[in-house]
């Protein structure tokens, strides 16, 4: 009989003196779960890699805590001998687990783990894919894309709203029309990540369509969208100036904010024109956003000032 069958560990006493073979000893205590655990993040805690085969050998223990825990150990302590077990945790039955193995892996940032996490994109739990989406953005792996594109009709928002993140991050230029498309995705979140995701890729054709997004409904979606169209740059004035004429306020102020943070002269000219604008929000905005042009704006504003001040005096009587 083993004296682990008589007597429990005493996981704390075992840390306290760093006792590495006790607490591997204490792997192996079928009586209690609770036992295990804390002797699988003990092991953690220490640092010492000569735990990492038991570390493994845990993730086949019949509670899924345990496994969970030994994931996060394995990667802790593994370093690139850990990406092997971790890829095995990738088909565990439990889907905590499946998911604490996709993120160890992610953190990794090691290209083995690749086809793994492709895989794992079809899992049956959607807090899975996710992570393995993200997982694979964080690898940055170009073989991942294709299989991310795919990922983009997903059923779950959560999943959608990383794989737009990933292929962002990816870069891969055949993202760009899935992209474009989840711009009209029904949840915000999606439609954020997706013009965040078309402004990493400098996608000159989602100008339009980004232009477009100045009317989103939700503020957070909005500035994405103008955030994206400044990163694409020179190629976003021309429609940034159209959308000036946009009968919706909110779309007229978005792109005059955006075009003074771009500061192309290109744009003075159109935006000293809004300073005769019906809203005086909007001439506000077009005035502020003139001053960050600099000196180049000096003549348009006073030519615009002299104007508002001829339409001024022929209103009179």
């Amino acid at each position: 009989m083993d004296i682990l069958d008589i007597f429990k560990p005493n996981i704390e006493k075992l840390a306290e003196r760093k006792d590495r073979e006790g607490l591997v000893r204490a792997l192996e205590y079928r009586k209690d779960a609770a036992v295990r655990k804390a002797a699988v993040k003990a092991l953690a805690s220490l640092g010492d890699r000569a735990a990492l085969e038991p570390l493994v050998r845990t993730l086949k223990d019949e509670d899924k805590g345990v496994r969970y825990d030994a994931v996060e150990a394995i990667y802790r302590l593994g370093g690139a001998e850990a990406v092997e077990p971790l890829q095995q945790a990738l088909w565990d039955l439990d889907g905590d687990v499946r998911y604490a193995a996709a993120w160890a892996l992610g953190e990794t940032r090691d290209s083995r783990a690749v086809d793994a996490l492709i895989d794992t994109l079809r899992d049956e739990y959607w807090r899975v894919r996710t992570e393995a989406a993200l997982a694979l953005s964080k690898i940055g792996d170009p073989r991942a894309a294709k299989p991310i594109i795919r990922v983009m009709g997903d059923e779950y928002w959560r999943v959608r709203t990383e794989a737009a993140r990933a292929l962002g991050m990816l870069g891969d230029p055949a993202a760009e029309e899935p992209l474009v498309r989840a711009l009209q995705d029904e949840n915000w979140r999606v439609r954020r990540e997706a013009s965040l995701a078309l402004g990493r890729l400098q996608a000159d054709h989602s100008i339009e369509p980004l232009v477009a997004l100045l009317a989103d409904p939700e503020a957070t979606v909005r500035a994405s969208a103008a955030g994206a169209l400044e990163e694409i740059g020179k190629a976003s004035i021309a429609p940034l100036t159209r959308a000036l004429k946009d009968p919706d306020r909110g779309v007229r102020r978005a792109a005059i904010k955006t075009l003074g943070r771009m500061k192309d002269p290109a744009a003075i000219e159109s935006l000293a024109h809004m300073l005769q604008d019906d809203d005086e929000v909007v001439r506000n905005e077009a005035l502020v956003a003139l001053g960050k042009m600099g000196k180049n704006a000096t003549e348009p504003l006073r030519r615009a000032v002299r104007e508002g001040e001829k339409d001024r005096s022929g209103d009179k009587p």
